[in-house]
């Protein structure tokens, strides 16, 4: 999973592009991501790594709602 947050904070990094337009499509990534990887994590996981996990899932859930509610999304 830390490979698809230093992924998405790469292209998000950038200065060349439009953010907005492509901010919608790497938060859903992140949370496909996530979503995956929580259902792949062991029984044996820790609680906190999974409650972690939860929590950057729903966060992101927060900010794709936001972004698909901007007047400014195109």
């Amino acid at each position: 999973w830390l490979k698809a947050f230093r992924s998405a904070t790469t292209q998000m990094s950038t200065t060349k592009r439009p953010m907005l337009s492509t901010a919608h499509a790497i938060f859903r990534g992140l949370q496909e991501s996530i979503r995956d990887d929580l259902a792949e994590l062991p029984d044996s996981a820790p609680v906190k790594l999974r409650s972690a996990l939860t929590s950057a899932h729903r966060k992101l859930s927060d900010y794709y709602f936001k972004i698909d509610e901007s007047p400014f999304y195109v």
